[in-house]
């Protein structure tokens, strides 16, 4: 009869995690408790403990010599470790690589790595965030310099930023312009002056009526975050907002399905969701950028946990991030400061 597979991958090591979780009612009604010797619980308790700092977690070399040792006994006394081999051995199970494994010290170790991969992680892409942050502010500085304009070492980057965009997008305009005409005999003749500017981005306007339909063959996942809820705006879904221009979410939708087509598509764009995205659009000036949405849907994009490349806990499937899950207040911070991503 061939032996089962390893419980638990190589790679998972938990040395360093000191922690080890006990479900401590299972404990208490198992066999184990109720039919083992007073010595046959210590050792098995001593075994487990010893089996988590092993490589693979939750696994055991199968040697007298060793168990003896980590069960207490030492490697004179092999003959009182056969004494309660049997009892304390309970529930561990020999596996194809020739080592021990304990089912529920194994599930216990794959769910600590799971927790150890995300950390990992995310302090990795922390630090990579900031690294490219300071890569970024370097540039603007100079680019800044370069033209005249010299700002504090701490400027916030936010501001730098805003800086640095109006010499790389000059404001265009406009000659005067002179016009006349016929007009209606109820309205007086007379001419007119004006001047235009603009940024070289063309915002559309987005009227409570006009829903999008994008992609409708592939729908949205539902998305259960709580933060998905925010209350109606005094203003319409297509008004300004103390001067500010309205948010393209047409345009950012767009981007959206451009940078992450392997995520759930936007099918409706509905009132719900333009009106989360001129949450989002109002709440900073950085926000107010179409360059500004493609840099975030592409740092959703470089995060293996948000593209639901990372194995989902206890064999559930992955995570993976949708379109109202990014827009929602909490993520959306989570995402703009790097805790998922670099």
């Amino acid at each position: 009869m061939s032996l089962p597979e390893p419980l638990v991958p190589q790679e998972v090591d938990l040395r360093g995690l000191t922690f080890m979780p006990l479900d401590v009612a299972r404990l208490r009604d198992s066999d184990l408790a109720i039919e083992a010797t007073g010595d046959e619980f210590r050792a098995a308790v001593l075994l487990w403990c010893a089996s988590w700092g092993q490589v693979p977690a939750g696994s055991l070399p199968n040697s007298d010599t060793a168990l003896a040792t980590y069960a207490g006994y030492g490697r004179g006394d092999i003959k009182g470790w056969r004494k309660v081999r049997e009892g304390a051995l309970r529930g561990f199970i020999e596996c194809s690589d020739g080592r021990l494994y304990h089912p529920v010290v194994a599930d216990k170790a794959l769910e600590a790595w799971a927790e150890r991969v995300e950390y990992r992680e995310a302090k990795d892409n922390e630090k990579a965030r900031k690294q490219k942050e300071r890569e970024d502010r370097k540039r603007m500085f100079d680019a800044l310099r370069a033209v005249g304009i010299v700002l504090p070492w701490n400027t916030h980057t936010s501001e730098l930023r805003s800086r640095f965009e109006k010499i790389v997008k000059p404001v265009t305009s406009h000659e005067p312009v002179t016009v006349t005409g016929h007009v209606p005999d109820t309205a007086k003749t007379g001419t007119g002056t004006g001047t235009g500017t603009g940024t070289g981005i063309k915002d559309q306007e987005l009227s409570p009526t006009d829903v999008g339909l994008v992609d409708a063959s592939r729908q949205p996942a539902p998305s259960t975050d709580e933060d998905l809820f925010e209350p109606e705006q005094p203003e319409s879904l297509n008004g300004h907002h103390h001067g500010i221009k309205p948010c393209p979410a047409q345009a950012i939708a767009d981007l959206y399905h451009q940078v992450l087509p392997e995520l759930p598509a936007v099918a409706l764009l509905n009132d719900t969701r333009r009106r989360h995205l001129q949450a989002r659009w109002r709440e900073h000036e950085a926000h107010r950028s179409l360059d500004f949405w493609r840099e975030l849907f592409e740092t959703v994009k470089a995060s293996p946990f948000l593209m639901g490349n990372v194995p989902g806990r206890n064999g559930a499937k992955p995570f993976r991030a949708t379109f109202d899950w990014i827009i929602a207040p909490s993520n959306f911070v989570k995402i703009v400061e790097g805790n998922y991503h670099a």
